[in-house]
């Protein structure tokens, strides 16, 4: 038995506002959650994307 994600409103702000039919969503204030499914390719691209925009500094 697979265990389902669930939405937690507690770490969440909005309603879902796009809900896609594998499970992926967005809510009303822009946050994106991804079904298992695609989890790890679209992490994978959005890393890939963040580094080559280098949108990120070194925190010490």
């Amino acid at each position: 038995m697979t265990k389902k994600a669930t939405y937690n409103k507690h770490t969440v702000e909005g309603d879902k506002k796009t809900q896609w039919i594998c499970g992926c969503f967005e809510t009303i204030d822009g946050y994106f959650w991804f079904c298992d499914d695609h989890k790890s390719t679209l992490r994978k691209t959005i890393e890939a994307q963040i580094d080559e925009l280098d949108m990120t500094r070194v925190l010490e």
